[in-house]
Order: C-alpha cells, then sequence, then structure tokens
C-alpha cells in the first residue's frame, strides 16, 4: 500500500514540475516571438520608398498623384505590409 501512495505522488510531482516547466518555455517563445515581430514591424516602416508613398498618399488624398500613390501601395505586398505594420503600431500606441 505505501508503494502505490509513493508511486503516485512521484509520477503527481514529477508531472507538476514538467508542465511548470513547460509554461514558462512557451512564454520565453512568446516573448521572443513579439520581439521579432516589433523588429520585423520597424523595418517595414524604416522603409523610405513606403515612407514617401504614404506621405504623397495622404497629402494629396482623392487627387491624381494620391491615387497614384494609393494604387501603387495597395497592387503591392510591400505596400499592404507597410499599411498593416502602421495599423498594429497606431493600435499599439493607442492606449
Amino acid at each position: 500500500m505505501n508503494n502505490i501512495l509513493l508511486f503516485a505522488a512521484t509520477i503527481t510531482l514529477s508531472t507538476y514540475a514538467l508542465s511548470g516547466n513547460m509554461s514558462s518555455n512557451e512564454d520565453s517563445k512568446d516573448a521572443h516571438d513579439q520581439s521579432k515581430d516589433n523588429r520585423s514591424f520597424e523595418n517595414i516602416l524604416n522603409n523610405e520608398e513606403m515612407k514617401r508613398l504614404h506621405k504623397r498618399m495622404t497629402l494629396y488624398g482623392m487627387s491624381e498623384p494620391g491615387m497614384e500613390a494609393r494604387v501603387e501601395m495597395i497592387t503591392t505586398e510591400e505596400g499592404r505590409a507597410y499599411h498593416r505594420a502602421l495599423e498594429d503600431a497606431g493600435k499599439n500606441t493607442a492606449g
């Protein structure tokens, strides 16, 4: 009877310790992934061509140069990524 209780207690404690180690490992991985995402957003937002297009788009609005800049940003993957990064940066500073 004592052997069964000792075995059950050992399994319980080892499972508890293992689950604690796994959750802290996942947390550090999530933090690393989040810092990697922040660096990639910073790299995207530092693109001078996209900054120029975005400025032209917002400055000229619905006029021809503004619409040309808007179309140029929408049709490229780089432009869509820049727009998503701007939105995410706005969400992070909003609150």
